[in-house]
């Protein structure tokens, strides 16, 4: 009895199929358990790739919402800040240029790379000052 029951739990011959495996579920009558061991068989055999099912549509965006999405960058980073006392920040060559065309582009006459950092960083920190906090008492 000790061994039947031993060689039961050896893994079958092709590892990996459930279908395989029911053969361990035969002499049971729980109709439950029979149905869950043939979802999962089904699940095996039909496998889904549910990004492929549920197409994501693209949303249209107007020009007045673009716009308004604009100006709003525009007050919260594009905005010259007072810097009182400054110090020097690296930064790759390729964010540099990148973020030179921002400004020469959307910002003001007074607008350089200097500010929007300086923007960028102080919303970075306003929004997460609080977790920053909490983080530093771990």
């Amino acid at each position: 009895m000790e061994k039947e029951y031993f060689d039961s739990l050896k893994p079958m011959e092709s590892q990996g199929n459930a279908r395989n495996c029911n053969t361990l579920y035969d002499g049971i009558e729980n109709s439950d358990l029979r149905t869950i061991v043939d979802n999962v068989s089904n699940m095996e055999d039909n496998p889904t790739n549910e990004a492929q099912s549920q197409p994501n549509p693209q949303k249209r965006i107007s020009g007045k919402q673009r716009k308004a999405t604009l100006e709003e960058y525009q007050q919260t980073f594009l905005q010259v800040p007072k810097i009182d006392d400054r110090k020097p920040v690296f930064v790759s060559s390729e964010m540099r240029d990148r973020l030179d065309r921002v400004v020469r582009i959307l910002g003001g006459r007074r607008m350089s790379v200097s500010g929007i950092i300086e923007n960028i960083v102080r919303h970075h920190v306003n929004l997460y000052g609080e977790d920053f906090e909490a983080w530093r008492k771990l």
